[in-house]
């Protein structure tokens, strides 16, 4: 898909972040005929789109219309991915269940099924003896526990650091984009205006347009330009296994614990309960008692994982827009700063580069409007 457009021509952008929504951008931007230049501080997919759980999904994601713009996004990627002969796109599906006797947590269950199937999004019923014997054999769903199982055949997994790299290498080698590894540490231009940016090492960058795709790094961007973005910093916790007897190929939302394949027979793990016990720049050790409660957890649903320790832990920091919801379009008090930061950045990535770009093109960007930045100074 190609988004031409006799403005982006020649037009200078600078987009500041090369994670999964900055790489996905600067490739569709330097598409449609623009001269990016994408700006990373450390590498491509370095920072939280590398310790992403990576679920692409559009399971808990209301009102409608975001739910919308998510399970899109999974259609783009796939779009993308064949676009750019990329793998990192595995729609295997969703597996959810919950314990009769959490009575609330299974009417909380029961409600959101009911909400996307009124969305017209298919969820799927079933028994845990048919999901062990049909989808996962390797799982053991407690039948005496588990009254019934959901199915969400079109949801997966992206393997988002080489969705970045396979991005940002057609971005530059197909469509001229330029990266640079920088860290950004002042804009270009008079005050109330971005006209570029000014690296640590004191290289500057002229742009018609620069757009702040930093991450959790998104508001310390900003205020650079004097603008304040409303997101909070959330820490998020996974881990994984070595290669392990076990084939599992759906996302598993059990209460015990949240489980993906990871490539190579791996598996990763993670309980959003976990994620409180953690303390920025204060890694957890494999012997953690913590590391260990969410092996015995993954354990129970997996019994095959038996013996089979952690390998790695992975904790990430997520920007969390303070309404919960994605961020993006122009700062209303700066000229020539455009702002994109969410939450569901691995997901939202391929929708938002199409609509952000298009919107760049004169095109209908109705999608974006609920996502202005502007609303928080309506609050």
């Amino acid at each position: 898909m190609v988004l031409a457009s006799d403005y982006l021509k020649g037009s200078q952008i600078v987009v500041i972040g090369a994670g999964a929504v900055g790489a996905a951008l600067t490739y569709r931007l330097a598409q449609a005929g623009a001269r990016v230049t994408a700006v990373e501080r450390l590498y491509p997919g370095s920072g939280t789109t590398s310790k992403s759980f990576a679920w692409l999904n559009g399971f808990n994601k209301p009102p409608k219309h975001y739910h919308r713009l998510n399970v899109m996004s999974v259609r783009d990627h796939l779009d993308l991915a064949d676009e750019l002969d990329g793998d990192w796109v595995h729609i295997q599906g969703g597996l959810h269940w919950e314990h009769a006797a959490r009575k609330d947590s299974l009417g909380t269950l029961r409600s959101k099924v009911k909400r996307l199937r009124d969305w017209g999004f298919r969820v799927d019923e079933t028994t845990p003896e048919a999901a062990m014997r049909e989808l996962e054999p390797d799982l053991w769903i407690d039948p005496e526990k588990v009254p019934e199982v959901y199915y969400c055949p079109r949801e997966g997994t992206l393997d988002p650091v080489p969705m970045v790299h396979g991005a940002l290498r057609a971005a530059v080698v197909r469509y001229g984009a330029t990266y640079e590894n920088g860290n950004v540490v002042q804009f270009l231009g008079r005050p109330g205006e971005v006209a570029g940016v000014t690296l640590e090492d004191g290289r500057q960058i002229a742009a018609d347009l620069v757009i702040n795709a930093a991450g959790p790094q998104s508001d310390s961007v900003a205020e650079l330009a004097g603008v304040k973005i409303s997101i909070d910093h959330t820490l998020g916790f996974t881990l994984v296994t070595p290669p392990a007897p076990v084939c599992i190929k759906a996302v598993i939302h059990s209460p015990e614990v949240t489980i993906r394949p990871d490539g190579g027979g791996r598996l990763m793990l993670r309980h959003e309960e976990v994620d409180g016990h953690l303390v920025d720049d204060q890694p957890l050790p494999s012997n953690s008692p913590v590391v260990q409660e969410v092996m015995e957890r993954a354990r129970i649903v997996v019994p095959n994982l038996k013996r089979i320790p952690a390998e790695s832990i992975r904790t990430g920091v997520r920007p969390m827009p303070k309404d919960g919801k994605t961020i993006v379009g122009f700062e209303p008090e700066v000229s020539g700063l455009y702002t994109v930061v969410t939450h569901s950045g691995v997901t939202l990535s391929a929708r938002l580069a199409l609509l952000i770009t298009e919107e760049l093109t004169g095109g209908d960007v109705a999608e974006l409007e609920p996502y202005r930045p502007g609303r928080f100074a309506q609050q």
